[in-house]
């Protein structure tokens, strides 16, 4: 809680932008942070639990402008890497029900990409300009209508915070690096 992160995020349309997230809560089932992005302040809530050594998604409800809308994932949502993180490991990312109920009071439900997340490396060490970090290394890979996803992601062992995140998707590319 009161950690303040500072990332650049790059697309490859362009367009950069300076995004700002301030944890105001963690607690073993969920987390709240303030995401600020340009002008626009969001503030998620999400709950999860573990399991297989893995945090799974519950639900989140973000509220920007003053209205809340949430999203509950059943039976789970497979997240990021909870405790124990071996190089080489993979689990599978079923496809799950997202119902999704907006403060106006509009509701749909619709399945997520299923995929797989493997660990490639632990305590691999990066640089960025927020200084060097120690991370578990690991990668999301979707199946999409599109066709496929793939999230890389660095996260610092020590703070528990993604270092940097390289999104291939169909027709574009997504750079996010911690700055501080």
């Amino acid at each position: 809680p009161s950690t303040g992160d500072v990332y650049q995020h790059r697309e490859s349309t362009g367009g950069v932008t300076e995004v700002t997230q301030q944890w105001e809560e963690v607690t073993e089932t969920g987390s709240r942070v303030r995401v600020t992005r340009g002008a626009s302040v969001q503030v998620q809530v999400t709950q999860h639990h573990i399991v297989d050594d893995v945090a799974v998604l519950d639900s989140m409800a973000p509220t920007a402008g003053g209205a809340t809308s949430r999203t509950v994932f059943r039976p789970g949502a497979v997240g990021d890497p909870a405790f124990r993180a071996c190089a080489g490991r993979t689990w599978r990312i079923p496809a799950v029900t997202a119902t999704y109920a907006s403060a106006q009071g509009a509701s749909a439900s619709a399945a997520t990409n299923a995929g797989t997340m493997k660990i490639v490396a632990v305590r691999e060490s990066i640089t960025v300009p927020a200084g060097r970090f120690d991370t578990v290394h690991y990668t999301r890979t979707l199946g999409t209508p599109a066709g496929q996803s793939i999230d890389e992601y660095w996260k610092s062992i020590d703070q528990g915070v993604i270092v940097r995140h390289n999104a291939t998707l169909p027709g574009a590319t997504i750079t996010e690096v911690l700055q501080a």
